[in-house]
């Protein structure tokens, strides 16, 4: 049987004309054809005549040299026939093995199956390797290994699929299919649909192509890997001061993760594994925010029953980030060098060293107004220029979550603060923009239909406020236009955690704040990007440390807003909670 392909789209009178067999014939295979009917009708023909003869009163054939013109004549059309027919069934034969050469050349795992799902008999070889079998007879769903807890789904598509008056076209339905056969070699395995369909356009076939894309796909993987360094080395260059904060940090919980030795003191550990796995993924750090995400959910595990079994997955995980570590600052180091890079009469200083003089000024008890000169000339920098990490991690996260933001707009006074006694505050922002992309921010088609712009806006507002004291303080709003935060949703999840607990008595202002608790998410799922629910709760405690205090309000549909009230003073002796944390 020789069927054709055809798109939905192709017309029946198209699909006639797509016959292989037709097609590869030649004026010769046609003149054999012609000939073999020519000779069946004589031969018909002479029989016709001798049977008719008494029918129409005439005598039956007598003569002997007729009769034997007539045997002579059909076993000459019987002869001929047969070789015309035998010779077009070598050329069918020849253009058919030519086909399946072709076919094979290829190097594509080429099979059908039915409505059944039942595989048809003709494939090429290549399925034998790219398929791990011969289809021939098999079910469709066990030659693709379709694991069980989809197979329902699969059956249900694929009975769309055949269904005659479907809604859905051809195309779009097969997106739904398994898109890779899962190769046990590691093969890229790229799988492909088309519909094989009747003369009045029913499907009655889906032809399946196996084409194996490892190379392409390897090939892929090197120049994203090239893209990547280069993306690190460049964003390094420009966040030097940040990108050695991340080390500095990655140290710490080196030297810290090396003391713990029970798992109920696992909590900091957990809190800056956290943290870190965004701050490294920043700089395309992959492998090693690949090590330290997988490091914190073996350290969630339930499979770990005892502080012995803690400690054990704690060291191992804390031996490959170390290592990990030192190949990073080798190859940083052989772009940027093990010194601070000099350019012209421009020498770039650390934060904490500007910030130890002013502490050294301080202790050799300089007077008052030069030490406090120093600060906001020399050491404080503009609030705004701490949020350049927050505004490209922003981005960055956007995009990989396929949606779009407009820059953050920057509201309010630009006061200059001392980054040194606000650096570990600044560091769990990032939990603040993946909290704002990943639950605030909506999809671009979801804003408009609210009737909002595709692009979402973060607007960040500071300002210096007197206090009824005479003091001053720093306050810091990061707004977002997106979902808002649905209060019913968050009692929802305390009743799953604490159906017993005091938010039950607490009005929607009180139950928001509740996202500040250690490991609430409203998340139903852990993913790379949140659902621990230890993001904010590390923001709070950073600013708490700083004698501040952390908000949020929030209205469905409109937005959400966070407000970080902070003492504002430019003094090191009053900035105790960075040195305590130091000592």
């Amino acid at each position: 049987m020789v069927m054709s392909q055809s798109t939905p789209d192709t017309a029946p009178q198209e699909q006639a004309e797509v016959n292989p067999a037709a097609s590869a014939m030649g004026k010769s295979d046609l003149y054999a054809l012609h000939t073999s009917l020519a000779g069946m009708m004589l031969i018909t023909i002479c029989l016709l005549i001798g049977l008719g003869l008494p029918v129409f009163g005439l005598h039956p054939m007598t003569n002997v040299l007729a009769y034997l013109v007539i045997v002579i004549a059909a076993a000459a059309g019987i002869a001929g026939m047969y070789y015309f027919n035998l010779r077009m069934h070598g050329e069918v034969e020849n253009h058919a093995q030519l086909t399946r050469v072709l076919v094979d050349s290829l190097k594509q795992g080429f099979f059908s199956f039915d409505k059944n799902g039942v595989c048809g008999d003709v494939f090429s070889r290549a399925c034998v390797e790219l398929l791990e079998c011969a289809p021939s007879g098999k079910v469709i769903s066990d030659v693709l290994r379709v694991p069980a807890e989809e197979l329902g789904d699969f059956k249900d598509w694929l009975d769309i699929l055949f269904m005659p008056n479907h809604a859905l076209g051809f195309d779009d339905v097969v997106k739904f299919l398994p898109q890779r056969y899962p190769h046990t070699g590691g093969r890229i395995v790229a799988l492909d649909y088309s519909a094989i369909r009747n003369s009045e356009g029913a499907l009655t076939y889906i032809e399946v192509i196996a084409t194996d894309q490892t190379e392409e796909h390897e090939a892929q993987q090197r120049t994203l890997q090239q893209q990547n360094y280069a993306a690190m080395i460049t964003r390094i260059f420009r966040e030097r001061n940040q990108f050695l904060a991340t080390i500095t940090h990655i140290r710490t919980f080196l030297t810290d993760a090396e003391q713990v030795t029970k798992r109920d003191e696992g909590a900091p550990i957990l809190r800056l594994l956290h943290t870190l796995k965004a701050a490294v993924k920043h700089y395309y750090l992959l492998d090693l925010s690949t090590t330290i995400h997988k490091l914190e959910s073996d350290l969630r595990s339930t499979q770990i029953e005892s502080d012995v079994q803690f400690v054990m997955v704690l060291e191992q995980g804390r031996l490959q980030i170390q290592s990990q570590l030192k190949a990073v600052i080798d190859q940083v180091n052989e772009i940027v060098g093990h010194d601070y890079e000099r350019r012209g009469d421009m020498r770039e200083i650390a934060d904490s060293a500007i910030y130890a003089f002013a502490v050294r000024l301080q202790e050799m008890r300089a007077p008052n107004d030069v030490v406090q000169e120093y600060l906001r000339v020399i050491a404080a920098v503009p609030i705004r220029d701490c949020f350049r990490v927050f505004e490209r991690e922003l981005q960055d996260l956007a995009t990989i979550m396929g949606k779009q933001m407009k820059p953050i707009k920057f509201t309010g006074d630009n006061p200059p603060v001392l980054m040194e006694t606000l650096r570990n505050m600044f560091f769990t922002f990032t939990h603040l923009c993946r909290n704002i992309i990943d639950h605030g921010i909506e999809a671009p088609i979801t804003r408009m239909a609210r009737g909002k712009e595709p692009l979402g806006l973060v607007t960040i507002s500071t300002e210096v406020l007197q206090t009824a004291s005479g003091g001053e303080q720093l306050k810091i709003v990061v707004s977002d236009d997106g979902n808002g935060i649905d209060p019913a949703r968050i009692r929802a999840k305390l009743g799953e955690k604490d159906p017993h607990g005091t938010w039950h008595n607490e009005d929607d202002v009180t139950v928001l704040q509740r996202i500040f608790s250690w490991g609430f998410s409203t998340r139903d799922n852990v993913t790379d990007i949140s659902g621990r629910g230890v993001g904010l709760e590390a923001v709070q405690r950073e600013v708490s440390l700083l004698g501040g205090q952390i908000s949020v309000a929030s209205e469905i549909y409109k937005g959400t807003n966070f407000t970080i009230i902070l003492p504002y003073k430019m003094s090191v002796s009053e900035a105790g909670p960075a040195a305590k944390r130091a000592e």
